[in-house]
């Protein structure tokens, strides 16, 4: 819960023109916490089996959240 909190601030603190140092900054600390949330969401994966993991909403939730982080990783990667 600490690093969703986190994640949530860390989101609220970009602004439209701060430098690009900063968003810099605010990107490897986005990239951070996909890391952490991707490497959680495979942990129960492996730990549950898929059937158990998906068996709970809120963790089909986290794998869609995980999902949507990594393609918008991959898409910021091609662009930037």
């Amino acid at each position: 819960m600490v690093c969703v909190m986190c994640n949530i601030i860390s989101m609220a603190l970009s602004y439209d023109t701060s430098p690009s140092s900063y968003d810099s900054i605010l990107s490897w600390i986005s990239f951070g916490f996909t890391c952490i949330f991707t490497f959680e969401c495979a942990i129960k994966i492996i730990s549950y089996g898929a059937r158990g993991y998906f068996y709970k909403t809120s963790n089909k939730l986290d794998f869609l959240l995980v999902i949507v982080s990594l393609i918008d990783l991959i898409f910021n990667s091609f662009s930037g």
